[in-house]
This record gives structure tokens, C-alpha cells and sequence, in this order.
């Protein structure tokens, strides 16, 4: 329809669905993502490394219409020669990507403009106050305390920032300043920014981007 703003999108899943669904990873990502997969030590954190790698291109492919196995990925921090940092499309760079994995599941979210998405395991761990304190404003704080599973409280609210970190609006070290709303609350934003967020039993994740956002679970 004419004049319909453009979406983004996202997609996440568990790590074995989303290697299903990339088929051969080798034909997919480059030497330097292989080789930094390869050196890791735990076989999940290689899949969940080479899973996050895969979804990106798969997205990003989705997105643009284009086939993910003709999708460049790189990383590069601006601050030194090595393959980490911020994503982004070598056919494509105004196109905005983003990945994240925790374990056993990962995310990946590409947008017309920048984007950043972030994923976090319920591991049934306690919260840890003073991570907690490190990261919330006093309000999140009470909210995080009051709320029935205060560790999933926790992770929802980071999760926004994180994600929100990854577009380069802020970093951690502000994420105290970052006056988000509380889950639930409506409207969720952040100066502009639209934050999506979404969850299982098992995760929680958020999207933000500053335009609308679909969101697709596989597995």
C-alpha cells in the first residue's frame, strides 16, 4: 500500500531449530566467523555462535528479498582490527542488522534504518542485587522488587537496554541513566525509539529500532 511505512524484522528461536533451518552453516558464513566459532571451547557456545551468524543472513535475506547465502556479514568495533562489534551488511550497508545468543537460544533483527536486538535465558538463578542496582533507576528497582519473579523482571528491562546499547544510543556504563518504562507500561519507547518485546518460559528479548518491528518465533 502506498505510503505504508517500512518494517523491520525479527526473528529468534532455539539454536537447533534456527541450525535446521540455515541448513549448511559453511556455505553461509565467512572464514573469520567459522574460525571464531571454531575456537570456542564449548560445543553449545559454537552453535549458538554459528546459529546467531546463520539468522542474521536469514532475516536480512527475508528483508531485502535477496538470498541469504549472497549476504556478507562483518563485525568491527571502530577501535581495533579485530572481528568484533557491531554487524553489518557488506551488499547492503544501509541496511541495519543485529544478533544476539545466550544459551541454547539465539535472535537476529534486520531494519531499513539502525536496530539493535538482545536475548537473555531465564535460568531460575536468584537476582543479583547489585547487578541490579548497577543497571536499573530507582523506579525499575521497586518494580524489579515488587514483581513476583524479580529475576525476570530483571532481564526484561535488560534486554531494552541492551538492545538499545546496540543501536549506540547509549552503552552499560549509562544503563542506570536509561529511564525506560517498566514492563507492562505503555507506551514502550525510549526518546523515539520503539522497543519489542517478546519472551517464552525460557527467554526474554527485545528489539528496538525506530521504525515498526515484526516479530517471527521459529521452533
Amino acid at each position: 500500500m502506498a505510503g505504508t511505512a517500512p518494517a523491520g524484522l525479527a526473528l529468534a528461536g532455539p539454536t537447533g531449530a534456527v541450525l535446521a533451518a540455515a541448513g549448511d552453516v559453511r556455505e553461509l558464513l565467512t572464514r573469520t566467523e567459522l574460525d571464531r566459532a571454531g575456537a570456542l571451547r564449548s560445543a553449545g557456545d559454537r552453535d549458538d555462535f554459528l546459529a546467531a551468524h546463520a539468522l542474521v543472513r536469514l532475516c536480512a535475506g527475508r528483508l531485502l528479498g535477496r538470498p541469504a547465502q549472497g549476504l556478507t556479514v562483518v563485525q568491527s568495533c571502530g577501535s581495533c582490527d579485530r572481528p568484533h562489534g557491531r554487524p553489518r551488511l557488506v551488499e547492503a550497508p544501509g541496511t541495519g542488522v543485529s544478533l544476539a545468543h545466550t544459551r541454547g537460544w539465539v535472535a537476529a533483527a534486520a531494519a531499513h534504518g539502525p536496530v539493535g536486538v538482545d536475548v537473555e535465558s531465564v535460568d531460575g538463578h536468584p537476582l543479583d542485587r547489585r547487578v541490579a542496582e548497577a543497571v536499573c533507576t530507582e523506579e525499575e528497582l521497586a518494580a524489579v522488587r515488587a514483581d513476583d519473579d524479580p529475576r525476570r523482571a530483571f532481564l526484561r528491562q535488560w534486554v531494552r537496554k541492551e538492545s538499545l546499547v546496540k543501536v549506540g544510543v547509549a552503552t552499560l556504563d549509562d544503563a542506570a541513566r536509561i529511564d525506560l518504562p517498566v514492563y507492562g507500561q505503555e507506551p514502550p519507547r525510549w526518546r523515539g525509539w520503539r522497543l519489542l518485546d517478546w519472551g517464552s518460559e525460557r527467554v526474554v528479548g527485545c528489539v528496538a529500532a525506530r521504525e515498526e518491528m515484526r516479530l517471527r518465533l521459529l521452533g
